[in-house]
């Protein structure tokens, strides 16, 4: 299955949810209008690379029963780590929005001959300037990037397709990449914990008492790594002092 991660939007702007009252009827079917353009999006891109499954969370939780919320939330950690895919709607605020945008036109590239290692002349490569605006190609500077919920979501995700403005941009355990091939230095999936609640304090939350929540599932796949530490509220024990400093 695939999973998604997204910015739900103010509560004006707030996506598709499945409640109490809606449970049934969203078991046993969701008409294609009233899905919103992310999700529809989402559930494209799932389909033409294979598989049949996506999971998203305000569909897959009821959302006006704390007791399934509370328990669906402790799980989510390994959904993502779980799931064969992670799509992220990076640039988009709000679900309305959608994964896919129409894009400028490229800058005119130079066509250069390819020239193998022995001197013979294998084909060829085009060549364009690198834009001078980072913004529409960086997911860390996207709408999804300032929200607290998506920082387990990327970095238990073992891989991930960032959809933003101008391009896509692969990431795995190993290696973040551009659509042209071209690699970069990402921050956004550094596993260090300190790093990991820097950044996570810079983020938003529709509600301060998640604060701790957003990070549960991460906390959870982290502890298991550390079979002999002890977690409190925010910090590791074994590390207690560096993290308090801090």
């Amino acid at each position: 299955y695939v999973s998604l991660s997204h910015c739900w939007g103010p509560p004006s702007e707030r996506p598709l949810m499945t409640t109490q009252a809606t449970l049934q009827t969203h078991l046993a079917r969701i008409s294609w209008d009233t899905i919103p353009r992310v999700y529809q999006d989402a559930i494209k891109a799932t389909r033409r690379i294979g598989l049949q499954y996506i999971w998203i969370d305000s569909l897959c939780i009821i959302q006006d029963s704390h007791s399934d919320w509370l328990t669906e939330s402790k799980r989510m950690g390994t959904v993502y780590e779980n799931a064969r895919l992670t799509l992220a709607a990076s640039h988009a605020s709000d679900s309305s929005q959608g994964c896919f945008f129409t894009r400028s036109q490229p800058a005119n590239s130079v066509k250069l001959p390819y020239v193998s290692q022995t001197g013979e002349v294998r084909g060829s490569m085009h060549a364009t300037s690198m834009p001078r605006d980072y913004g529409p190609i960086t997911p860390e500077l996207g709408p999804l990037a300032q929200r607290a919920w998506a920082t387990q979501e990327w970095l238990l995700s073992r891989r991930m397709i960032f959809y933003t403005t101008n391009c896509l941009v692969w990431s795995c355990k190993i290696i973040t990449q551009h659509e042209t091939g071209g690699s970069f230095h990402s921050t956004a999936r550094n596993p260090r914990w300190k790093i990991i609640v820097e950044r996570y304090s810079a983020r938003l939350l529709t509600k301060a008492t998640d604060r701790l929540i957003a990070l549960e599932g991460l906390r959870t796949e982290m502890g298991k790594k550390r079979p002999t530490d002890v977690y409190c509220l925010g910090l590791w024990k074994n590390s207690m002092p560096d993290q308090l400093l801090w």
